[in-house]
C-alpha cells in the first residue's frame, strides 16, 4: 500500500475529521479578527499589503473548450503573449515571508518559463497556496519539480480541472482523449511524490454545476476514487443577468460591460430543485466514500432556490478585494476577478504601491456601502446569508 492510499485511509477517521473542524474554527476566528477594521471603519483603505494574491501567469491553453470564457473575456487587449518577464516580477512583487501566491491561467504549464517563476516566489520565501491546472501537458521534469517544490514546503495544494467522468469531460473539452491525458499527467505527480518520500501535497478535482454535466454530476466521486483523489471543489454556476450588470456598473461608476468579466445570461437553464438534488446526491456519496466536498460558495439550502433564480437578490458580503489582489499575466492588476476594473499596473509600480491606491481605496468603500455588487451574488468568493434580502 502506497504512502498516498494510506493517508487516504487515514483521512477518512473521526480524529482527522474532528482535527479538520477545529482548525476551519481557528481559521475563521482569524479571518474574523483580521476583517474587522475594515468593516468598522468603512474607509476602504486596507492593510499595508494584501495577504495574498491570485497571479494569472498566462491566458495561453493547450485545450479550446467550447464553454472556456477566459480567452474571449480576461484577454482584453488581445496581450496574449505580453507575460511579465521574471526580472519583472522579482521587483514588483513584495519581499515579504510567507506572502501567499496562488497561480491560475490560462493553461499555467503552456507558459515556458513556469517552473522558473514557480522557484522566483519560493526564492522570496513565499507560500504557494494552489496552482490550477488542466493536468494534460504535466510532463515528468514539471512532476519532479512540482514534488520538490511541495517537499520544500512551498507547494500546498495542486487543484486539477475535470468536468465529469471520462465521456462528459472529453465532450465538453472538445477533443477525445483528454481525461486520459490528465489522468496520466496526474499519475506522473503522484508518483513524483512517492518518489520524494511521499511528502504530502494535497491534490483535488475541480468541477462546476452546469446544465450540461448535471446528471452525472455524483458520477465525480468515482473519477476521484478512479484516480486516487481524495477532495472535490465544487463550483456553483456563475452568473449575473444583464440588468445586474448594468446596475454594478452604476454603482462602481464605469460604462463598458466589458469590466465585467462573469457568465452574463437572463437564464442559466439550472432549475434549483434539480440542483438541489444531485447536490444532495454528491455529498452523500462523498461521505460514504470518505471524500472530502468543498462548495464555492456556501450555498445552504436555504439559499439554493435565489441563487439559481435569475436577477434574485442575495444578501451576504464579499472581503476579497481587502485581503486578495489579482494580478494579470500582462502585470495589470483589477479589482477582483470578476469586476476587472484597473487599478494599477506592475510594469510601472509596485504592488505595494498600488495595494492602497485611490481607484482600488474608492471601489472597496463602494463594495462596503452596498455589501454586495449585483454581479458579486454569485461569486466563488461571495459570503451568502442565508437570510432573505
Amino acid at each position: 500500500m502506497t504512502l498516498s492510499t494510506l493517508r487516504r485511509h487515514a483521512s477518512r477517521t473521526p480524529l482527522y475529521g474532528l482535527a479538520r473542524r477545529a482548525l476551519g474554527a481557528c481559521r475563521r476566528a482569524a479571518y474574523r479578527r483580521k476583517t474587522a477594521r475594515f468593516l468598522r471603519e468603512k474607509t476602504g483603505v486596507a492593510d499595508q499589503l494584501p495577504s495574498g494574491a491570485v497571479y494569472e501567469t498566462t491566458m495561453r491553453c493547450n485545450l479550446h473548450c467550447d464553454f472556456c470564457w477566459v480567452g474571449d473575456l480576461l484577454n482584453l487587449e488581445g496581450e496574449w503573449r505580453e507575460e511579465l518577464p521574471l526580472q519583472t516580477l522579482r521587483s514588483a512583487f513584495p519581499d515579504k515571508v510567507g506572502f501567499g501566491i496562488s497561480l491560475t491561467g490560462g493553461e499555467i504549464f503552456m507558459r515556458k518559463d513556469i517552473l522558473d517563476v514557480l522557484r522566483l516566489f519560493r526564492d522570496k520565501g513565499y507560500t504557494l497556496g494552489y496552482l490550477t491546472t488542466n493536468g494534460t501537458i504535466i510532463n515528468e521534469q514539471r512532476a519532479e519539480a512540482l514534488a520538490d517544490l511541495a517537499r520544500s514546503g512551498f507547494l500546498k495544494h495542486v487543484s486539477i480541472s475535470i468536468d465529469g467522468p471520462k465521456d462528459v469531460h472529453d465532450e465538453a473539452r472538445g477533443a477525445k482523449g483528454t481525461f486520459d491525458r490528465t489522468a496520466a499527467g496526474l499519475r506522473r505527480l503522484q508518483q513524483a511524490i512517492e518518489r520524494n518520500g511521499g511528502t504530502h501535497l494535497p491534490i483535488s478535482i475541480n468541477t462546476t454545476v452546469t446544465h450540461e454535466g448535471l446528471d452525472a454530476l455524483d458520477g465525480m466521486v468515482d473519477v476521484a476514487d478512479e484516480l486516487g483523489i481524495d477532495a472535490i471543489g465544487l463550483n456553483h454556476l456563475m452568473y449575473s443577468t444583464p440588468d445586474e450588470v448594468q446596475e454594478t456598473l452604476r454603482m462602481v461608476g464605469e460604462d463598458d460591460p466589458a469590466v465585467i468579466q462573469t457568465y452574463v445570461t437572463s437564464d442559466p437553464g439550472l432549475r434549483s430543485d434539480t440542483v438541489r438534488a444531485k447536490v444532495t446526491a454528491l455529498a452523500g456519496k462523498c461521505r460514504e466514500r470518505g471524500i472530502r466536498l468543498g462548495p464555492r460558495p456556501q450555498v445552504s439550502d436555504a439559499v439554493m432556490d435565489r441563487y439559481y433564480e435569475p436577477g434574485a437578490a442575495l444578501a451576504g458580503r464579499c472581503l476579497y478585494p481587502f485581503l486578495n489582489a489579482r494580478v494579470s499575466f500582462s502585470g495589470k492588476m483589477y479589482f477582483c476577478p470578476l469586476i476587472r476594473i484597473e487599478v494599477g499596473d506592475l510594469t510601472q509600480q509596485s504592488l505595494q504601491e498600488i495595494w492602497n491606491g485611490e481607484r482600488y481605496v474608492e471601489l472597496r468603500r463602494r463594495l462596503l456601502e452596498h455589501k454586495l455588487f449585483p454581479v458579486c451574488r454569485r461569486c466563488c468568493k461571495v459570503e451568502l446569508s442565508p437570510d432573505p434580502v
